[in-house]
């Protein structure tokens, strides 16, 4: 409602702008005329008159009438080409809104507790510096106790976000890394840089 006042406040002052300069422009030429006599008045005087005769012209169409339909044409296209571009910003604003408040309401992903997020975010660590994740690191990095780091990856592995490897040999170990759900969740969440 606000922005249709305003495209109206806009084509009355584009008016009264072009019709305030055509009395400004009369006005300086009858006084020019009557205190001053320039050549160049007069010929701009005969132009002025030759196109008032040229307009009175008798055709199947007046001429005056011809130049009216093209001013229309012209002021109704270039309102058309200004709401256009005014409400393509509020519909893609709107939308980015609506995106937000989507999402918001229909999560992509299980909500997590706080341990489990920063749980996600240092296998996120691990996997974006290709360092191996286990038990020990991790406890490590997010200052947790061992039991707590343990439950959190067994939550997160029943949410499938993280899977658990054992490796077998001399130097066998338990490593944790992300799935693909795990990696979409954090490449949304995290700032990996």
């Amino acid at each position: 409602m606000a922005a249709q006042g305003e495209h109206s406040r806009f084509i009355l002052k584009a008016m009264t702008c072009s019709a305030g300069i055509f009395l400004v422009a009369g006005a300086a030429m009858t006084l020019l005329d009557t205190h001053l006599d320039l050549t160049l008045l007069a010929d701009t005087t005969s132009r002025l008159l030759r196109f008032r005769d040229w307009l009175l012209l008798e055709t199947p169409m007046p001429n005056w009438s011809l130049l009216m339909i093209i001013a229309i044409l012209i002021s109704t296209l270039s309102a058309a080409i200004c709401y256009a571009r005014i409400t393509d910003g509020t519909y893609s604003e709107l939308h980015e809104i609506e995106r937000k408040v989507y999402k918001k309401n229909n999560p992509q992903f299980p909500q997590l507790t706080d341990d489990q997020t920063l749980l996600m975010e240092a296998l996120a660590y691990h996997a974006n510096f290709r360092k191996i994740a286990n038990l020990n690191s991790i406890c490590k990095l997010v200052s947790l106790s061992t039991l707590e780091v343990e439950a959190g990856l067994k939550q997160l592995q029943a949410k499938r976000l993280v899977r658990q490897k054992v490796t077998r040999g001399t130097f066998g170990a338990t490593i944790f890394e992300l799935t693909l759900a795990g990696k979409d969740y954090a490449l949304e969440r995290f700032d990996l840089t």
